[in-house]
């Protein structure tokens, strides 16, 4: 909402060329290439065409403060640091454009850009330059939000006939040392939420010295510590703390969504495995959510508010949180009529670290609800339901059993991960036993992961 206190400027631009679009992070979407036949045609949504007219006004009106308080001059960001040197707030809401020219492009420099000189009472004049693609990015919704995802390919969404074919698969040397092939799987990671490395040693430690699956992860970024250290080791053993140290089936599931920030990516590294059955199956959560959209709109609303709490209180721990099955993108905005109106943000379910509800559960005398809360409860439980059987339909899964070497990489706030039930040879050392399936994992935050793909892909 513009305030009547707030001058603002238009400022209006031809362009000789368009920016030239990213894909956006969605999995309906085909971006045309350079051989497309329509020369303004970026984006294509089924049949139906976005072309650049679209989204790239002839002329946009920017708050003056907006513009002033965006200037990367080096008096306002510091080059060294590439910090900002000013608070938003110190800006006076009387800035004003005493100037402005156009500062055409050359050959060392081919970037056309716009000159404008501030002005403020009682301020000395400041003087800042935008390049005009820099223009065209603030004033376009669609190109503003691919500006932050300039990294991204199309998110699809897979069930397991198309995984079967499409999963990104690398051998462990050339993901170390080829930059490429680490590439492709970061970027498939990213693409369907899940990669493999495979050809890795088949033992803990590397030749110097350390453990290979922090390696692995370490190639993308720092590792994040938890309370089972930065890694940890999976076997059946007695007693076992976590349901994930035994031989039982292990559900679909996401892991330590009791913490306040869980892990972004997860990665398990087999080591050995002689077991009988014990075979890993993924599902794509995002697919299951949007289908649930598209098929009942009220059940994903009330998966997307709803909140389940999920702890851990054992072994001298205890740790608990609450928040939706579905988590939206608060700060998306639809960017263009043909695009996706939400963006799923991640997913939250883990069925074996669910506490009991907390919240819309009661009716009494001490509580102030309205009847359409006590609604809320079992409409939640009917949607639960058609979201289980979306991700427990054997279609939609993918299966695969560990050979030693391979290392599973996934999208721990997307894909659902769980293990079948399995059975070890009988053996008459229980450390034989023990390590008889071996698994070795390792966690990375998201914010390091995506930070990698933006530096590969060069934003």
């Amino acid at each position: 909402m513009w305030t009547r206190r707030l001058s603002r400027c238009a400022i209006s631009y031809q362009f000789a060329s368009r920016a030239k679009l990213r894909p956006l992070n969605t999995h309906d979407i085909r971006y045309s290439s350079k051989s497309t036949s329509s020369p303004s045609e970026v984006a294509r949504v089924g049949s139906q065409k976005i072309t650049e007219e679209e989204i790239i006004p002839s002329k946009t009106l920017f708050d003056n403060v907006f513009l002033r308080d965006a200037c990367s001059c080096s008096s306002c960001v510091d080059p060294s640091t590439k910090q900002k040197t000013f608070s938003t707030a110190q800006l006076p809401t009387d800035t004003y454009i005493k100037s402005r020219k156009s500062i055409p492009g050359k050959v060392s420099d081919p970037e056309d850009r716009i000159e404008i000189v501030w002005g403020a009472k009682d301020e000395a004049d400041h003087v800042s330059e935008y390049k005009v693609k820099q223009l065209e990015m603030y004033g376009s919704p669609l190109l503003r939000y691919n500006n932050r995802w300039k990294f991204a390919r199309e998110q699809i969404h897979w069930n397991q006939k198309f995984l079967e074919k499409h999963l990104v698969t690398r051998e462990y040397e050339d993901y170390m040392k080829n930059e490429e092939a680490f590439n492709d799987v970061l970027l498939g990671l990213y693409s369907t939420g899940l990669a493999m490395v495979r050809g890795a040693p088949a033992a803990e430690k590397d030749t110097d010295g350390q453990i290979l699956v922090e390696k692995i992860a370490k190639k993308i970024g720092y590792i994040k510590e938890t309370f089972y250290g930065t890694s940890w080791d999976v076997r059946a053993i007695a007693n076992a703390r976590n349901i994930a140290y035994t031989s039982s089936n292990l559900p679909l599931h996401m892991d330590l969504l009791y913490y306040e920030s869980p892990p972004g990516v997860q990665l398990l590294h087999c080591i050995t495995n002689t077991a009988e059955g014990g075979e890993s199956v993924y599902a794509d959560s995002f697919r299951a959510a949007y289908l649930v959209r598209e098929r009942d709109p009220v059940a994903f609303a009330a998966l997307a508010t709803f909140p389940l709490t999920f702890h851990y209180q054992n072994d001298g721990y205890n740790y608990m949180h609450s928040r939706p099955l579905i988590e939206l993108d608060p700060y998306y905005r639809q960017p263009h009529p043909l695009l996706p109106d939400v963006k799923i943000k991640c997913v939250n379910y883990s069925p074996p670290f669910q506490a009991p509800f907390e919240h819309m559960i009661s009716r009494s005398s001490l509580e102030e609800t309205d009847l359409t809360q006590h609604g809320a409860f079992r409409e939640f439980l009917r949607a639960y339901r058609i979201f289980e059987d979306l991700i427990n339909d054997k279609t939609e899964q993918y299966e695969e059993r560990f050979t030693p070497g391979t290392v599973a990489l996934f999208m721990n706030r997307r894909v659902l991960h769980s293990r079948r039930e399995f059975k070890l040879p009988d053996a008459s050392e229980e450390h034989t036993r023990e390590f008889g399936r071996w698994l070795k994992g390792t966690y990375l935050d998201i914010d390091s992961f995506y930070s990698k793909l933006r530096v590969i892909s060069g934003q």
